[in-house]
């Protein structure tokens, strides 16, 4: 009976880490799914906004000194940070390759390459300075809210979770509800069309850009809150972000739903296979890249595409 409570509160606490862990999934796939709808750019090169937007907050936080805003200042040199990231790759690199009418292999090619340019830069001024190899944003202390008595909850663990539905509803009602998503819905359909019908597809172009990589900014910082950041932290999350991104239709309430799954599924498969058959933890990284290549086997178009049913009935 004793082991039986025990698999118990083990299984309740690895639901309550897959809420953590999966609403950060969640998060993190939010930019990649605005920047892949409206420009069609698999990019790869994402999880490094990722990666820049943890070690702004970083470096803000330090900077900032242990004040009542330095959580608030790192939050928004992360976000300001993964803007100019990512409108910068795609300034740079991906605008001209597409005017060139370069397909999407050429596009996710090139977004490969302009990750290693970013992971190795970044690689390079870390090693240079002390300290910066590894890297973490101050705890703060957190309320522990208990739920019947039988597990509790950090307030912190709260954050990723917050941030990640609050976004996915932003976005769905800027992409549904206001003027600049109503273009950005038609530059992603045709873009010669909307720019005859008027519409300044490289302003939405760039929107899109500085809002996706504010969005990895952010999730950097998040990452950085609950981690510790390396220089290539981003690209070692890159499976789960796109597995979320892609079981979610790439739609964004999708993703996070997908997202909140996968960390659900990595958390509890993995405390079972470890307490039943003594498997390692570690292998619970391959359970994200199982998921997703049964999604790309079997339902390419995504397992849940909440907005595109909406939208469908808006039409």
């Amino acid at each position: 009976m004793m082991v039986d409570s025990a698999i118990l509160y083990g299984v309740l606490g690895a639901i309550v880490n897959g809420l953590r862990v999966g609403s950060l999934y969640g998060l993190m796939a939010l930019g990649l799914t605005l920047i892949f709808r409206v420009t069609k750019v698999p990019n790869f090169a994402y999880a490094e906004y990722i990666t820049y937007g943890a070690y702004a907050a970083y470096l803000a936080a330090v900077a900032a000194g242990a004040n009542s805003v330095e959580l608030v200042i790192a939050l928004i040199a992360a976000v300001i940070i993964g803007a100019i990231a990512a409108l910068a790759s795609d300034e740079l690199a991906f605008k001209p390759l597409w005017r060139r009418g370069a397909t999407p292999l050429h596009l996710l090619v090139a977004s490969i390459g302009v990750g290693l340019v970013l992971r190795y830069s970044l690689l390079a001024m870390a090693a240079s300075a002390a300290g910066l190899l590894e890297a973490a944003l101050p705890i703060r202390s957190s309320t522990l809210i208990s739920i019947g008595g039988i597990v509790s909850i950090e307030t912190s663990h709260l954050l990723a979770t917050g941030a990640a539905t609050t976004f996915a509803i932003a976005l769905h009602w800027l992409f549904t509800r206001t003027r600049t998503g109503k273009a950005m819905r038609a530059t992603a359909s045709n873009p010669v069309l909307a720019r005859v019908s008027g519409i300044n597809i490289y302003a939405i172009r760039r929107i899109t850009w500085l809002i996706g990589g504010g969005l990895a900014g952010l999730a950097g910082f998040v990452y950085a809150y609950y981690y510790y950041v390396n220089p290539e932290s981003g690209w070692l999350m890159l499976p789960w972000i796109f597995a979320a991104a892609t079981m979610g239709g790439f739609t964004f309430y999708g993703s996070i739903i997908s997202g909140v799954l996968l960390g659900l599924a990595e958390q509890v498969i993995s405390f079972l296979a470890n307490m039943y058959l003594g498997l390692s933890t570690a292998y619970a990284p391959v359970i994200a890249l199982v998921a997703l290549i049964i999604v790309l086997m079997y339902r390419p178009e995504g397992v849940i595409r909440l907005e595109s049913l909406s939208l469908r009935r808006r039409a």
